[in-house]
């Protein structure tokens, strides 16, 4: 894959100024927000914007153009997932979902499970109920590494963040 969104990289502070742009585009927000897959992100203008600054990173590695629509759509959901946070932090996700409030944690062990087992393909609608979970409260950064690179390593990544907290 092409991209890495780190705070000092060109691709995070791309999407770290997009993402703040949301915040006065209230429309555009509210239509990314709507999306019920990255598919239907892909046709809002305001997901275009960020995908015209990052098209010259994604192309100018000599990747070939199945590649460059397969990064185009995990972007897309990246950007529709981001559209849900309003309050960036610095955690990690798969940590800020152990977080306990009161006796539970916030995300069960079952449920998060569950989602270590989801494809990429059937990803956005389960990434979005946790981001409801976690009070739309989320690393720009993690979330946008975690789903563009959604896969194994990204699943045993989550574990190692997650069980060590949730287990006494």
């Amino acid at each position: 894959m092409a991209l890495y969104f780190k705070q000092e990289h060109r691709e995070g502070e791309i999407l770290t100024q997009w993402w703040t742009g949301l915040e006065q585009d209230t429309g555009g927000r509210a239509r990314l927000r709507r999306c019920r897959s990255p598919e239907e992100v892909m046709l809002e203008p305001v997901f275009h914007r960020l995908l015209n600054r990052l098209r010259p990173i994604l192309e100018s590695q000599g990747r070939s153009d199945v590649e460059i629509a397969s990064d185009i759509l995990r972007l897309a959901a990246v950007a529709g997932l981001l559209s849900h946070v309003k309050k960036p932090n610095n955690r990690s996700l798969a940590g800020s979902m152990a977080e306990k409030r009161g006796q539970r944690v916030l995300v069960s062990p079952l449920r998060f499970r569950r989602l270590l087992k989801v494809p990429f393909g059937e990803l956005y609608e389960p990434m979005i109920r946790m981001l409801r979970l976690l009070d739309k409260q989320a690393s720009l950064f993690d979330l946008a590494n975690s789903v563009f690179y959604w896969g194994d390593k990204i699943r045993k990544r989550w574990a190692l963040d997650y069980f060590p907290k949730v287990t006494d």
